[in-house]
């Protein structure tokens, strides 16, 4: 557990390394790699030790560190070949970096077991990174229809449904989001221009009002004016156009 707790750590290297190499200082003998990190085998025989482990895997992938989650990930699949919680991780490490062909390959073979939810979520965002939100939208409905009380899957397929103006649908998946978790500020923010998009800018102004952060606030404003356009332009299958982020205002995403 001590080596784990080192592995925790890793995500703060980059930060500290750059404060350090500010003011110079003796340089070192030996700079640790990821290897040198990483868990031994005896420590993840315990399937909390393999959670924890894979759950600070992902926290680096979300921290934009996906190439260096892969390099973890190939270490603890060959200690533990077949896992699939790993396997998902691996997708989404690649989705992350925009290499969709191999995201997708893995999510293909995820669509029939137990993490078929997570797949299909995965999937969806593969055809977002493509420009298709029509194939998105159907994508999504998959991940929500074998899990319908997971709010990062209702949200995406919202912001799915607007994408493609299907707008009373939106706005039933958002809202049904929003009261599954009312604290949610990405949901909020996605109901909240869905609404606006949608002709009800009213109540998307006073649900803006209720935002009680002034900084906050004039984001999520802002937020709203940059999207508008964007999302009520048309979109087709295969669109050569960026796709816009799933996650909107108060978080950047992949």
């Amino acid at each position: 557990m001590r080596v784990l707790t080192h592995l925790a750590m890793l995500a703060l290297l980059p930060a500290l390394s750059a404060c350090s190499s500010l003011f110079g200082g003796d340089t070192p003998k030996h700079t640790p790699s990821p290897a040198d990190q990483l868990p031994q085998a005896a420590e993840l025989d315990g399937e909390n030790s393999r959670d924890l482990y894979l759950g600070i895997v992902d926290k680096l992938r979300q921290g934009g560190k996906s190439r260096a989650a892969l390099a973890y990930l190939d270490d603890y699949d060959n200690r533990h070949p077949g896992d699939v919680r790993a396997q998902v991780l691996r997708a989404n490490s690649f989705l992350d970096i925009q290499d969709y062909d191999r995201a997708e390959a893995i999510y293909r073979e995820l669509v029939n077991g137990d993490e078929a939810a997570a797949a299909y979520d995965g999937l969806g965002r593969v055809a977002v990174g493509r420009g298709d939100w029509t194939k998105a939208r159907a994508q999504f409905h998959e991940a929500v229809r074998r899990e319908p009380i997971n709010v990062k899957y209702l949200n995406d397929l919202g912001f799915a449904e607007m994408r493609i103006a299907s707008y009373d649908e939106a706005l039933f998946t958002l809202r049904q989001a929003s009261e599954l978790a009312p604290g949610n500020a990405q949901v909020r923010n996605n109901l909240i221009l869905c609404l606006d998009v949608a002709g009800q800018g009213g109540e998307a102004k006073a649900m803006i009002a209720r935002i009680t952060d002034a900084k906050e606030r004039r984001a999520v404003e802002q937020m709203v004016k940059t999207a508008r356009v964007q999302v009520r332009t048309p979109t087709t299958a295969g669109a050569a156009t960026a796709p816009r982020p799933l996650a909107q205002a108060t978080e950047t995403q992949p």
